[in-house]
């Protein structure tokens, strides 16, 4: 208890700096949050080179998804989804950072990059099955947990645990 009181009281500290900061604070958790954007950015992309599996293909075929064409295709589609979506957030953070905002709210791409990235989310669980018929009834909380089991290190090293 007292560890997520100490959780809340940080939260609300760094909420109030980035608030009521002067600047400087804003502009370093801006560009922390632009490095974080562009690392995800190049991670995904990256991952759709043609001889790499792409990462959402990567997350499906680690929680136990058939490792058909199709599931590729779908995965390898929703993988560039990703992509066009981070690339738009980049965008809009990169024309703030330059002097050209395309948004007046303080953390406003980041908003962004959170409901966005919640409903790109859900939103591809519930067509999924469109697609792919095999995902048909699939529970939601059941995927997330699944989820949730996927190691970072066995994503990153998939290519390389590949049989020759």
């Amino acid at each position: 208890m007292q560890r997520v009181i100490l959780s809340g009281i940080s939260l609300l500290f760094f909420l109030g700096l980035f608030l009521f900061s002067p600047g400087y604070f804003q502009f370093v958790l801006q560009a922390f949050t632009f490095a974080v954007l562009v690392m995800l950015m190049v991670v995904f992309l990256s991952s759709l080179v043609v001889s790499k599996t792409p990462v959402i293909t990567r997350y499906a075929l680690l929680m136990g998804a058939e490792n058909s064409i199709e599931e590729r295709v779908y995965t390898r589609n929703v993988t560039w989804l990703w992509c066009c979506f981070l690339m738009l957030l980049f965008i809009v953070k990169l024309a703030g950072f330059i002097g050209y905002p395309l948004t007046e709210a303080v953390g406003g791409v980041e908003l962004v990059f959170y409901i966005g990235s919640a409903v790109l989310f859900a939103g591809e669980f519930y067509i999924r099955p469109l697609f792919l018929p095999q995902h048909k009834g699939s529970s939601f909380w059941q995927f997330i947990l699944q989820l949730g089991q996927i190691s970072f290190k066995d994503i990153w090293q998939f290519d390389s645990k590949k049989e020759p």
